[in-house]
């Protein structure tokens, strides 16, 4: 599937958002878009999850099995279907998943000058030449992609900080290139050089090269219901 379109999803759904507002203020349909939206967003969960699942390692299936799960379990309570107490459910998930966060960056490295932003949507480095620099990489309900034998790397050390909430990050680094990978990952899935780790609250690290090497990459990833994944790749 074309890297660019991995947020189609989310196109279609505000297609069909905007089609069902426009015809009920036209007054061609009577439909309540507030209410329709009320009863059915936790649908965006179950896609999400499913997004999640397509990255098929441990960390993943967990991650998705749960948004997916979660999102129907939600969706049978807005359509009185099921009796389910999800304020419940709220009021201790969150305040968790924000502890876990906070002692991951307590534990994490310190932040880059520089952020790059992928919120619902894609940011792809993989199909033309790109200068390395020290930065910080987001991922929220989206994709990052960094193929780093497209990359200008100059002789000296750097610092990528990933972090995935509910997304994903997909770096490929070359195999003549020395990298040391560490992370963590919050209902969500790390896969560093082959070594995979998923669950509720997991580190794992590894590395490739030497560390004395003229250009050395260092990976922190974060993944909170996400995965990151670095392959090393010729």
């Amino acid at each position: 599937m074309n890297k660019y379109r991995n947020n189609w999803w989310l196109g279609l759904v505000v297609i069909i958002l905007g089609m069902i507002i426009l015809l009920d203020n036209m007054g061609i349909a009577d439909v309540n878009s507030g209410e329709l939206i009320r009863k059915y967003w936790p649908l965006i969960l179950v896609i999400i999850g499913i997004r999640v699942l397509q990255r098929k390692n441990g960390g993943a299936y967990l991650s998705g099995g749960i948004l997916i799960i979660l999102g129907f379990l939600l969706l049978g309570e807005k359509l009185d279907l099921i009796d389910f107490n999800y304020r419940l459910l709220w009021k201790a998930f969150w305040p968790i998943v924000l502890i876990l966060l906070g002692i991951s960056f307590l534990r994490g490295p310190k932040w880059q000058e520089k952020s790059n932003w992928a919120f619902m949507g894609a940011l792809d480095r993989s199909r033309h030449s790109w200068k390395l620099e020290n930065g910080n990489y987001w991922a929220i309900m989206g994709g990052v992609t960094l193929d780093l034998r497209q990359a200008q790397v100059e002789p000296g050390e750097y610092f990528l900080n990933c972090t995935a909430v509910m997304g994903g990050i997909d770096i490929i680094v070359p195999e003549n290139l020395t990298v040391i990978c560490r992370g963590t990952a919050i209902l969500g899935g790390i896969d560093f050089l082959g070594r995979s780790n998923g669950g509720i609250f997991v580190s794992e690290t590894a590395e490739q090269g030497r560390q004395d090497a003229e250009r050395v990459i260092r990976i922190f990833a974060l993944a909170a219901m996400g995965g990151v994944d670095v392959k090393g790749k010729q």
